[in-house]
């Protein structure tokens, strides 16, 4: 990079480029006057910066969601304040402005454009510059510094898989280092997440350090998640994590009486990743080196993997905040003009990088590829060979001795390498491996268990040991998630006297933050939770069991250790003379399955152990069952009268005809348990589902089967892979997120009794 700094300068340049200028400067032996500022940085003291606290006060003000509004605000420089809009978000947007500044949450910076003027003023490393943007530099007098680019290679390489485009790519980064090229100057980029873990794999078998900047919010730790809970700081224990939080606090000062406090604090921690220890010698991924110019130096090299269609050149569609057709009206870049930019920018870029490799592939674990049509116009010779070294790595050969005996032993193909690699690779632990659990070496410590956890240790004590004991399993909220957490929390709070379904909707709305995309989903979802919630009320006039219990935390003592915990969606119940009548409810957004035979196994136990909590507890005074139920709240319907069906509990009620009738007092004639009716002689019919005391006493002694049975797998640490097959069918792997980790055979499975009274209701 041939670069000439000029005496009394700004140079507007992306933050990465900046260190990469300033390295260069510090070679030059001329002393300079000169400022380096981002793009972000100029508009802000060209235009206006916006406090902190604006979001705050537009949070008080409106019952926006926090992401439409942090979009609004970044989108405040797009508009021209002086026209007038006929569109309503374009008006919306001006107002919010004018709003701003009237209430001084607007900061502008007076003298700053005749400052600049006095300054030399450079760009680079802009490439999708917006008219605005180029008004701005205009003004100015910036200079546009041109790229001097011509694509350095000839070749492109094809793979038929990802794993196959990082083997080759690990094999001829380690060729560099043994020709003397440090892995500091080497990098890679088109790297998103679907990559990480081959890489880590894979660079780890050869030896080749590997840094992967983290994307690991800090809300997934569970330490910080207990944080949230209570604000207590001593829940976490690293220094620099605390370091971190007690940073993002010490900046929300200004919010701290307000009660959007918890959620501006859960929005910033959201925001903010775990950092990793950066290597001293690494390999490092800079996708920035595909938008941003000579970031790459002439004796460095870049290895730009999955140069696929969609992928790269990067695609923009008409999905934003502002459509195109509003673009139109700001002069603002379309979804069109996006892409050309997105692909000339590509195509100069890519000409600055002396050492270049691209390579695309085929096929990953989750997809299929096409090849990114840029690689056409290019012209570029094809190589789609992966040609094996095996002097890097003792690791990477055994695993390829594997592949191919796999290969060899399940098909009767002999890859081409088969005969080099069983001759001159020791290939006699292939034959010899036992994936068998082996047992550990651990201290009881306290623990509690729920009915998942249970039903985990009883669909594969291993995947318990995974999941609980190593924690492997990170927690991501889906937006499935987040629509199960606003329908429980509105419906709890449908019982309050001073219910009002807007506030409450507005309130979990904005403790469960939707993306634009995802509130633009939930309208819809808003009406059949109204629905819901009227349907309820409506048929609960019709029980005589009228006090409530909503979201209700249970916790009783198993052992000196271990405790047993529930979380109740709902409980309605009455005292009456010396009893206290009771029925469960669980809120389903998804699907369940209710079968009671297999209790003893630790199978389907969740209504079950709400009962046994309830009576093992001190909740009521002489507790007695009147049923317990699942409502499905999202399900599929053709018309109103199929949708208020599906809204019919599905679950088991007591036998007691006077009992029952205390949960619904019209369950002859309309019940609203699905299911439950009488016949002409007066007796509850065949097909109801309801439970004498006696088969209620039997739940209760099948649940306090499978809790010892429980203690005693977890504290003799006996966590063997041992899924369940039921009526032929695996019901432990399905959906197992650790089932390419145990390397389970049929000899492992273990085969229950048929029953015949499994639903999936």
């Amino acid at each position: 990079m041939n670069f000439k700094f000029t005496d009394n300068s700004i140079y507007i340049v992306p933050n990465s480029l900046k260190l990469k200028l300033l390295d260069l400067l510090s070679k030059d032996r001329n002393i300079y006057n000169i400022t380096f500022i981002s793009l972000e940085e100029l508009e802000k003291h060209y235009f206006f910066d916006i406090k902190e606290e604006a979001l705050l006060y537009l949070l008080d003000k409106t019952n926006e969601n926090i992401d439409v509004l942090k979009l609004m605000l970044k989108k405040l420089y797009k508009i021209d304040i002086t026209k007038e809009y006929r569109e309503t978000k374009l008006n919306n947007l001006k107002n919010l402005y004018f709003d701003l500044k009237d209430n001084n949450y607007l900061i502008f910076d007076k003298g700053y454009s005749d400052y600049l003027l006095t300054k030399n003023i450079f760009i680079l490393g802009y490439g999708m510059l917006e008219p605005y943007q180029k008004d701005m530099l205009d003004s100015i007098n910036t200079n546009y510094i041109e790229i001097t680019s011509s694509i350095s290679i000839d070749t492109v390489y094809k793979y038929h898989s990802m794993k196959d485009e990082i083997i080759s790519t690990a094999l001829k980064i380690r060729e560099l280092n043994t020709k003397g090229i440090s892995y500091n100057k080497i990098f890679l980029a088109g790297v998103d997440n679907s990559y990480n873990f081959l890489l880590k794999t894979i660079f780890s078998m050869f030896d080749i350090p590997l840094y992967l900047k983290s994307t690991n919010k800090l809300t997934s730790i569970i330490s910080v998640k207990e944080y949230l809970k209570d604000k207590d700081i001593n829940h976490i224990k690293d220094n620099s994590l605390k370091a971190k939080i007690t940073k993002i606090n010490d900046d929300l000062t200004y919010a701290k009486d307000s009660k959007y406090y918890d959620i501006l604090l859960k929005e910033k921690l959201e925001n903010t990743t775990l950092d990793n220890n950066e290597l001293i010698e690494s390999v490092k991924v800079l996708n920035e080196s595909l938008e941003i110019p000579y970031l790459v130096s002439d004796d460095e090299y870049l290895f730009v993997l999955g140069f696929n269609q969609n992928y790269l050149p990067k695609i923009y569609k008409d999905e934003e905040y502002l459509s195109d057709n509003l673009k139109r009206t700001c002069n603002l870049n379309t979804s069109t003009i996006k892409n050309k930019l997105s692909k000339d920018n590509l195509i100069k870029v890519l000409g600055t990088i002396e050492n270049l490799t691209i390579s695309y592939k085929l096929t990953s674990l989750t997809g299929e590829y096409a090849k990114s049509s840029l690689l056409n116009e290019f012209n570029l010779k094809e190589v789609d060979n992966l040609h094996y070294n095996y002097n890097y790595s003792k690791d990477f050969n055994n695993y390829r001795v594997s592949n191919v005996l796999d290969t060899y032993y399940k098909y009767h193909e002999k890859d081409k390498d088969f005969d080099f690699l069983t001759t001159n690779i020791d290939s006699s632990k292939y034959s010899s491996f036992d994936h068998k659990f082996k047992g550990i070496n651990r201290p009881i410590t306290p623990y509690s268990l729920s009915y998942s956890s249970i039903d985990d240790l009883a669909k594969c004590p291993f995947k318990y040991y995974l999941k609980y004991i190593l924690k492997l399993d990170s927690f991501e909220e889906s937006f499935s998630t987040k629509i199960g957490n606003i329908f429980h929390s509105v419906l709890k709070d449908s019982y309050n006297n001073n219910f009002s379904f807007e506030e409450s909707l507005n309130k979990a709305l904005k403790d469960n933050t939707l993306d634009s995309r995802e509130t633009v989903l939930f309208k819809r979802l808003e009406k059949e939770l109204k629905i819901i919630v009227d349907y309820n009320k409506e048929i609960e006039k019709r029980s005589f069991l009228t006090e409530f219990y909503g979201e209700k935390r249970l916790e009783i003592p198993l052992s000196n250790h271990a405790t047993l915990k529930g979380f109740i969606d709902k409980i309605l119940f009455k005292p009456f003379h010396d009893k206290t009548f009771y029925a469960v409810f669980d809120y389903k957004t998804g699907s369940a399955t209710l079968n009671l035979d297999y209790l003893s196994e630790g199978l389907y136990l969740q209504l079950p152990l709400y009962i046994y909590l309830i009576n093992k507890s001190n909740l009521f005074n002489n507790p007695t069952f009147v049923g317990f139920f699942y409502q499905y709240l999202l399900q599929n319907y053709k018309d109103s009268e199929e949708q208020l069906k599906n809204l019919k509990l599905v679950g088991y009620t007591t036998d007691d005809k006077i009992v029952l009738s205390y949960l619904d007092e019209d369950y002859e004639t309309d019940s609203f348990v699905k299911g439950l009716s009488i016949k002409k002689d007066g007796e509850l019919s065949s097909r109801s589902k309801v439970l004498s005391d006696s088969e209620v006493e039997d739940i209760m002694n099948s649940i306090h089967k499978a809790l010892d049975k429980s203690l005693k797998i977890i504290d003799n640490n006996d966590f063997a892979i041992a899924p369940k097959i039921i009526n032929n069918k695996n019901i432990s792997c399905e959906f197992c997120p650790f089932k390419e980790v145990c390397f389970v055979s049929a000899s492992d499975y273990v085969y229950l009794d048929k029953k015949e009274g499994e639903s999936n209701a």
